[in-house]
């Protein structure tokens, strides 16, 4: 079952009601067939291998059967109690009539969760066409539309922005959208730790993982992928640089979608580029700007590079000439460029930097140099935005990049700052027992539980930690719990076979 699916249907029996109580929670995950007690500030569920506590700003209604009402402390309560009234939804009705309307709520979500788990397998995946897209996804539909709406959107902006017309005969990309993240790695071909990725060469595919926990990160990851593909309609057989392709790229990652108001908007503050960059900054290290440009591969092609891009375009003067240079390097007759062994048109990093050079009109070194110290004042000047959502990002980023201490240190910091996304917890948890810090570990997955108590994955990672450290009954129970939770969750193959049915 995909990670969507299990994350709404785990607790949820789909036959008749067995009793009363039930759980819908603001996200639309419903909790059914487990006992609901009322707590201060809360309901707590009672499963098989423990209670779970769900704070009240994650509930959106509950029912529990026979619960006893609290007294009535106003005169207005005292009337409508003797009526036989309750108050609900601000308004006072009968006991029968709450119930039956939270009941017909309830029932039609579990419909909607049927519907969703007949197509939560990829073989039994929707297929949807749009104006440029045809999309393959698991998604329920009110998950699924708004990615629909984004991208066909940043396609007509892109274009626009760009003045391009779509290639005679391109026909419609086809973008797989994954809610498990084991048929994106096992079905669209993608490497541990890769959110979304873009296949350049025939038959061109975008692919993505709906992380339900980091939907920001995901759309970040989805205007990056399909600004690869965007650029590509500049020449379909061409291939771009690493700069300005990523960078390009990144800068568009830092865009908005607007659903209510169908409204995009493109070229905002990447904030966890934008920390990578001043973390540099604070150690000394200012980017030379002809050694980005003229480098091949280099990583900071997606921090600095960004900042250099976001630079050139909101500056008035330089915006069009920077443009020009981009749409020139496919096809105009003064830059170099070779063939590859796909038949794809490639330019030498060097050979970008001469046309830089050119399209910039930047005649010496000197004039190099000033922009340099422009572009520098820039980012130190105008991109000062940063927030616990940045810090979260930069550390995400050295996390998955292979730099653990860094982000250790950005998860911290992003944590201090006020942080609340329970991701921010569970992933610097994964590293500190990494680095055998099992008590700091378990701390913060205790913080992740308390903000969102119905995620598996959390409790998992605390029950191994616990029970490596010699707690073994306490890790084993939080480990079962984990399986109530998510029966399907990819994580609990791990361990499954030394745990005993409780």
């Amino acid at each position: 079952m995909n990670r969507w699916v299990a994350a709404c249907l785990c607790f949820v029996f789909l036959v008749p009601f067995a009793r009363a109580d039930f759980l819908v929670l603001k996200d639309g995950r419903l909790v059914e067939g487990q006992k609901l007690t009322r707590a201060e500030k809360g309901i707590t569920v009672n499963f098989k291998n423990g209670d779970v506590f769900v704070p009240e700003e994650l509930i959106g209604e509950a029912l529990i059967e026979g619960e006893v009402l609290a007294e009535a402390t106003t005169p207005e309560e005292q009337d409508q109690r003797a009526k036989g009234m309750v108050r609900f939804e601000g308004r006072w009705i009968s006991p029968k009539s709450r119930d039956d309307l939270l009941r017909k709520r309830v029932e039609k979500r579990v419909k909607e969760m049927e519907a969703m788990r007949a197509h939560s397998e990829w073989r039994n995946r929707h297929k949807v066409a749009s104006k440029n897209f045809e999309f393959e996804h698991t998604l329920p539909p009110e998950v699924f539309e708004p990615y629909r709406d984004l991208m066909e959107a940043y396609f007509a902006q892109f274009m626009r922005d760009w003045k391009l017309s779509p290639p005679k005969g391109l026909g419609r990309l086809k973008v797989c959208l994954y809610s498990n993240y084991g048929d994106m790695i096992t079905t669209g071909g993608a490497g541990s730790g890769v959110l979304g990725y873009f296949r350049f060469v025939p038959p061109l595919e975008l692919n993505f993982f709906h992380e339900r926990l980091d939907v920001e990160f995901t759309e970040e990851v989805m205007f990056h992928e399909t600004n690869h593909y965007l650029q590509k309609l500049m020449d379909m057989d061409f291939s771009m640089p690493h700069f300005p392709g990523e960078s390009l790229a990144e800068f568009y990652g830092a865009s908005k979608w607007d659903p209510v108001k169908k409204k995009l908007t493109t070229g905002l503050i990447l904030e966890g580029r934008l920390v990578e960059v001043q973390d540099d900054i604070a150690g000394g290290t200012m980017m030379d700007l002809k050694r980005l440009i003229s480098t091949e591969g280099m990583y900071e092609h997606y921090n600095w590079g960004w900042t250099l891009v976001h630079y050139l375009m909101n500056d008035k003067r330089l915006a069009p000439k920077f443009q020009k240079f981009i749409v020139a390097l496919p096809a105009a007759k003064d830059i170099k460029r070779t063939l590859d062994g796909r038949g794809l048109k490639n330019i030498e990093q060097a050979d970008v930097f001469e046309a830089f050079m050119k399209y910039m009109d930047l005649r010496d070194d000197e004039a190099l140099k000033a922009m340099e110290k422009e572009w520098h004042t820039y980012v130190k000047e105008k991109l000062t935005l940063v927030t616990p959502r940045g810090k979260q990002a930069a550390a995400t980023s050295a996390m998955n990049s292979g730099r653990p201490i860094k982000a250790m240190r950005l998860f911290k910091e992003a944590i201090d700052a006020g942080a609340t996304n329970p991701m921010v917890f569970h992933r610097y948890a994964t590293l500190q027992v990494r680095q055998g810090k099992h008590a700091e570990a378990n701390e913060l997955w205790r913080k992740a539980i308390a903000i969102d108590p119905l995620v598996g994955e959390f409790h998992w990672g605390l029950g191994r930690s616990l029970r490596t450290k010699g707690d073994k009954a306490e890790g084993e129970r939080m480990m079962r719990l984990a399986k109530e939770l998510d029966p399907e969750g990819s994580y609990s193959d791990l361990d499954l076979g030394e745990l005993k049915e409780g």
